[in-house]
């Protein structure tokens, strides 16, 4: 069978490709910032507005929901990043198909939600908030396909401003809510409707820019869906894990400890900020270079890890360190039972940036059935995990005690899987000069945690130190190369055009 076209433009050279990568992670990551700090105001602002119980409802409907609609994800979106990178007009072969897959799945899962709400004597509203967050996870996929496509063709720029306005849109939702004091329906039907005009933009930004075409075409959907099998499970197990604990902890603790929980992934997931730039911007970069030199791969591969691994231990340590001053600063004391659960999330969200890069090296290396058999493993580890742990965890600490076994589920979780891929890959991901990098930044770790205990009677102020301190140790160590981060962004925004 003859191999696939590969329709890479005549300039994408590996210094251009770089260049190329760079300036659309620049693009993408100020995206981010306007709408992370959107998003980051209203997910801290809800939980102290609406309390931990009704906050545990709505935090409820979302880990609900997703997880049931991981399986709407058919693997498309890995699959899109590898193959419509370097095969732009494959898109429309596979879209209409999927779209209808799509559709026909979701009156399927809209049916299993209401037998488990009605099974589980969930009230009419929580059912009401259920099935609206279940409406907006479908416009939420069918949007993580079109971004997928974007990507890979590297057109980002409207996307990245579109990202913004709908995310201001679903703020204008939930700020009319707080003030009109609607039900908890109001901030369900604020995050359907952003997410639903969000897919009418992206269809015809594709459109614009892949020149995407609703067509089905039988054949070529099977095929695309045969080759996204192993993704598919990969996603479905990876997503699933990581929603599964919030309805475990909402029928064997309480809506409370769901809220607890939800405040304190709140804000350990400020950790996660880059987490879309990996997959958005390196695995493209990846699939051109893997089609160019298995070194250029490797090299790509080690500083991409050295780069992000950098970033994600400073914020690991902030917040860990200040865990019970972020609780109290942000949600107030009705949430300080959130405080131990917020540490373990931390700690764990180094493993998790390791096991993103891990999994994309495995997809480019076509080891994607080894990825989800690793995930699959996974998913029995963290049920397995929680149902030991949310229960004895609620006795031994009471309050909050349920979101800490969560954490430790996820923290056990993470290791297994990390620890799987790491033995597989082997060194790949690492040389000499990364691992040196990483070691001067856990050092700096160690050595910032012991000032933190050192300078208790400073009381928040500390915090303050403790940043400077590790600051001052990573560039004295050479951990952090400020210069050639530095270099690199200045010679990407001079060649953006």
């Amino acid at each position: 069978m003859a191999k696939p076209e590969v329709d890479l433009a005549p300039d994408t050279d590996a210094p251009s490709a770089a260049l190329l990568a760079i300036r659309n992670a620049l693009k993408l990551g100020s995206s981010l910032l306007f709408t992370w700090g959107i998003a980051l105001g209203m997910r801290l602002l809800l939980p102290r507005y609406l309390g931990p119980i009704r906050f545990g409802t709505l935090n409820f409907a979302d880990g609900f929901t997703t997880a049931f609609f991981t399986l709407l994800g058919l693997g498309a979106d890995a699959y899109i990043r590898k193959e419509v990178a370097v095969r732009p007009s494959h898109a429309s072969d596979f879209f209409g198909g999927t779209f209808v897959i799509r559709g026909a799945m979701t009156a399927g899962i809209f049916g299993a939600m209401g037998l488990v709400m009605g099974l589980a004597g969930r009230s009419p509203e929580v059912q009401q908030v259920v099935f609206l967050y279940g409406a907006a996870q479908f416009f939420v996929t069918a949007n993580a396909t079109l971004s997928a496509m974007l990507h890979a063709k590297g057109s980002v720029g409207a996307m990245s401003v579109l990202a913004v306005a709908t995310k201001i849109v679903w703020a204008i939702g939930v700020l009319a809510g707080m003030a009109t004091n609607a039900g908890l329906w109001a901030y369900a039907a604020a995050y359907l409707a952003s997410e639903a005009i969000e897919s009418v933009v992206l269809f015809r930004l594709s459109q614009k820019h892949l020149a995407l075409r609703f067509r089905i075409d039988g054949p070529a959907t099977k095929a695309m869906l045969i080759a996204c099998f192993p993704y598919y499970l990969n996603t479905f197990a990876t997503t699933a894990y990581g929603k599964l604990d919030v309805s475990l902890l909402e029928f064997m603790g309480s809506t409370q400890e769901v809220g607890w929980y939800g405040s304190s992934v709140a804000v350990a997931g400020l950790t996660l900020l880059i987490t879309p730039l990996i997959g958005w911007v390196l695995m493209p970069m990846f699939a051109r270079a893997v089609a160019r030199s298995k070194d250029e791969f490797h090299e790509q591969i080690r500083r991409s890890m050295e780069l992000i691994l950098t970033v994600a231990i400073p914020a690991s340590l902030m917040i860990n360190l200040g865990a019970d001053f972020w609780i109290h600063l942000i949600f107030g004391d009705a949430f300080m039972p959130a405080v131990p659960a917020l540490r373990i999330l931390a700690t764990m969200f180094v493993l998790t940036y390791v096991a993103i890069v891990y999994a994309i090296v495995l997809i480019m290396l076509e080891r994607a059935w080894t990825l989800t058999k690793i995930s699959l493993l996974g998913l029995v580890v963290n049920v397995i995990l929680n149902v030991a742990f949310i229960k004895p965890a609620l006795l031994l600490w009471g309050d909050g005690g349920g979101g800490a076994g969560c954490a430790f589920a996820m923290l056990g979780t993470e290791i297994f899987v990390t620890g799987c891929m790491m033995g597989i890959v082997g060194r790949v991901a690492f040389d000499r000069r990364s691992v040196g990098a990483i070691a001067k930044s856990l050092a700096a770790y160690g050595v910032v945690y012991l000032a933190h205990r050192a300078l208790a009677p400073l009381g928040p102020v500390r915090l303050v130190v403790d940043g400077l301190l590790y600051l001052a140790i990573v560039l004295a160590t050479g951990a952090l190369r400020l210069r050639e981060m530095i270099a690199i962004a200045r010679d990407s925004l001079r060649n953006r055009g």
